[in-house]
């Protein structure tokens, strides 16, 4: 029993001293003595343990700082530019091919106007002028053999007058002076001086070329008649004429 005891005794002594170098070789803090289950800290004492998802946190953040520079690449800031200012272009000749459209549609309704205003205009006097020429028609196979001149004038003046009362319905009335009648600047033009007799007929109407005509609407002459003016010039007479003259009286 003495044995057994002092190989007790010695074992101890062996497992005390392995104790003694383990604990040199590995020196345990107070953290590790009080909690043998927790982890160990960081060495840049920013308190948290690297864990996986941190690692890959900078790759990641690599990653978009890569794709990052693309959006502010100048190609294809220009492209785009271009295909916006191309869309643009073709917008706008999209909107002048219709305004020219338009521009065309309402050119040949104005013309279609004017044509219908014009023959609407023209139809008094082109019926006017049918019956004038029915009339001319039906004297001319009428007329007597033994007609006088008198009623050929007579004759022809109701054919004017028919023409007269169409340019009366067309605005325009005929300027019709007379002989004796003062002559005016405004509705006569004198293509001839005549020598008066008197010094009355001065500046008077002395034959009748051509009547003229006048806007009934606007009374403003477009025609003025063609006539024939006297035009007065006093005769000189010798001092022995006029000292005879003085004696006679």
């Amino acid at each position: 029993m003495g044995i057994e005891a002092g190989e007790v005794m010695r074992d101890e002594q062996q497992g005390g001293a392995a104790a003694e170098q383990d604990f040199d070789a590995h020196p345990e803090t107070p953290e590790q003595s009080a909690d043998p289950d927790a982890r160990p800290e960081p060495a840049d004492g920013s308190g948290a343990a690297p864990t996986d998802g941190d690692e890959a946190a900078p790759a990641a953040a690599t990653d978009v700082e890569e794709t990052e520079p693309a959006d502010d690449d100048p190609l294809v800031a220009l492209t785009d530019a271009v295909s916006a200012l191309t869309e643009q272009i073709r917008e706008h000749h999209a909107r002048a091919t219709a305004r020219e459209r338009v521009i065309d549609n309402l050119h040949a309704e104005v013309e279609r106007l004017r044509a219908g205003e014009q023959n609407l205009l023209l139809r008094p006097v082109v019926t006017d002028l049918q019956n004038l020429r029915k009339d001319l028609l039906h004297q001319a196979r009428t007329l007597p053999a033994d007609i006088a001149r008198d009623q050929v004038a007579g004759l022809l003046e109701s054919f004017a007058l028919s023409v007269e009362l169409a340019l009366e319905r067309c605005g325009s009335a005929p300027i019709v002076p007379a002989e004796g009648d003062e002559f005016s600047a405004r509705e006569h033009r004198a293509v001839k001086l005549v020598p008066a007799e008197r010094a009355e007929q001065d500046g008077r109407v002395a034959a009748v070329v051509a009547d003229g005509y006048r806007d009934t609407a606007t009374e403003r002459v477009t025609a003025p008649a063609r006539v024939h003016v006297y035009r007065w010039t006093p005769v000189e007479t010798s001092s022995t004429e006029q000292e005879q003259e003085r004696a006679d009286a």
